[in-house]
């Protein structure tokens, strides 16, 4: 979703929108599916050059799990807040963002682009390392086994041979 930025009246605009146009890999590497459109409803202020946005957004997507590899869910839903700015240095120069303008959306012309936004905002939420559930078991290092179907016959305390060294070293006290 588009906003023009003379459609902002002083008061303050409300707007709410689903961005079905989102595919998986918009929001981040690790999605593999849309399972709830991503939505928003936004409350746009003008503040000089720069438009305030605040409000909440909610997503579903489906994660590849970073220790089986198997599928699984992620709800996100949270606050939302935005500040989109018009660029105010050179391109050349080097921009620093604090933790307070971490939340910045640079925006070009006379419109700001919500959808992008908001697409921007789910990938920064998704989590580091999904997990298909909390108690997953990963996979064998060995056998590449999925663990959660069972567990393996591979012995795990056999030293890598290029630690081997590492293992006769003494510490004196």
């Amino acid at each position: 979703m588009k906003v023009r930025l003379e459609d902002i009246p002083p008061e303050g605009l409300e707007v709410e929108f689903s961005d079905h146009r989102a595919r998986p890999r918009d929001l981040g590497e690790v999605v593999t599916e849309i399972t709830s459109v991503p939505w928003a409803r936004l409350r746009l202020e003008k503040q000089g050059e720069q438009v305030l946005a605040r409000g909440e957004y909610r997503a579903g997507v489906r994660l590849v799990c970073s220790r089986c590899l198997q599928p699984g869910q992620a709800e996100l839903s949270g606050a939302l807040e935005l500040i989109f700015s018009p660029p105010q240095t050179p391109a050349a120069e080097e921009v620093r963002l604090g933790g307070e303008e971490m939340d910045l959306v640079f925006f070009e012309g006379d419109e700001l682009d919500l959808a992008q936004a908001l697409r921007d905002e789910i990938g920064l939420n998704l989590p580091m390392a999904p997990l298909c559930r909390a108690e997953c078991a990963g996979l064998c290092p060995v056998c590449g086994r999925d663990l959660n179907q069972g567990r393996c016959d591979c012995r795990r305390d056999q030293v890598d041979p290029r630690w081997a060294k590492l293992a006769k070293l003494e510490i004196k006290k």
